[in-house]
């Protein structure tokens, strides 16, 4: 029961940062000259916002599940680490409450929307992946790098391997496949009419993006595969049932997720909407199971790095408990941190 409660809150924590992460972009993509645009731009950014707020809080509580393995890789970290990722975090709300400050005015100037935007992303999307991976190499594997101390320079050096290269790809990849269907799901969830006026070219565009974006993870999740121990890949292909199954399943789930995409494409509307974020939800499920069995079966006490749609901070999550730092610790952090600014 604890597993399956865990494997539920790690899904949702997944979507919530794929939508936060890719989210903005989407938003000032849509938004221009056309009022409808501009209202479905909006509505975007508040749910960025709100999958923020949400997915951070989950992916919090998760991290600091007690696991030893996780406590002893968060100990290889400089405190200035935690402070200035905190900072990054806060940052990024910061310039999604300032998307949907502006309002109109500057939903109309797409340029700078678009600059907003993307500097909303690029923690999402550019610092914090890596970051997490490396993280959950460390607790999964103490001997993964013999770096003893991961500052800076060494975790520039970290991210330059091809697991975390492979990692990063694939959270971008599964960022811009969710946000899209996340848009439509917002607008199309009431029955019968759509929330804001959703016109048939732009419902088309972000199907296309997230069919797009889904086909771009094929090659890159079996370049993620390669990258997995052999214990786990022998797990996944047969050597434990569960994590077969729901390997299998998720697998079956992709063409009919990547049909009803192009249906979306070709402008069917809510039905194919609806079909399409349930499969996003039951895939992500089913990879997340997955991965949780498989590192189970290795007999690793670590997290997991590769869910068919992940998060920033999901490869720390998937993991057996730790317990948290000392509050000593933590205040000594803040000090350093503070003093650096």
């Amino acid at each position: 029961m604890q597993e399956s409660v865990i494997t539920l809150l790690l899904a949702a924590h997944l979507l919530a940062m794929n939508v936060a992460s890719a989210g903005p972009l989407i938003g000032a993509c849509l938004s221009g000259r056309r009022e409808d645009g501009r209202r479905l731009s909006l509505g975007v950014y508040r749910l960025s916002l709100l999958s923020l707020l949400a997915g951070g809080l989950i992916g919090l509580g998760l991290l600091l599940w007690p696991s030893e393995g996780m406590r002893a890789a968060l100990e290889r970290f400089p405190a200035d680490t935690y402070w200035y990722a905190g900072i990054e975090l806060a940052f990024s709300a910061a310039c999604m409450a300032g998307l949907i400050a502006g309002g109109e005015w500057l939903a109309r100037r797409r340029l700078a929307s678009v600059a907003l935007a993307v500097l909303t992303a690029m923690n999402l999307l550019y610092h914090f992946p890596p970051l997490m991976a490396v993280l959950g190499e460390l607790a999964a594997d103490a001997t993964w790098t013999r770096e003893q101390v991961i500052d800076r320079a060494a975790l520039l050096r970290l991210w330059r391997r091809p697991e975390i290269l492979a990692l990063w790809a694939h959270f971008v990849l599964a960022s811009f496949a969710v946000a899209p269907i996340a848009a439509l799901w917002r607008a199309y969830m009431p029955k019968g009419r759509a929330k804001e006026d959703v016109a048939g070219r732009q419902a088309r565009w972000l199907g296309g993006v997230a069919l797009v974006a889904t086909l771009s993870q094929l090659p890159v999740g079996l370049w993620l595969l390669s990258t997995g121990s052999g214990s786990e890949q022998r797990a996944i292909m047969g050597g434990d049932l569960v994590a077969m199954l729901c390997f299998a399943g998720s697998m079956l789930a992709v063409p009919w997720l990547l049909h009803t995409l192009v249906a979306v494409t070709l402008g069917e509307g809510r039905r194919a909407v609806v079909r399409a974020g349930y499969l996003l939800m039951a895939i992500t499920i089913l990879m997340t199971a997955t991965l949780r069995q498989s590192r189970g079966a290795s007999g690793a006490d670590a997290p997991l790095t590769a869910p068919a749609s992940i998060s920033v901070l999901e490869p720390a999550l998937i993991t057996q408990p730790f317990s948290p730092p000392a509050p000593s610790s933590i205040l000594r952090g803040l000090r350093r941190g503070a003093c650096s600014l």
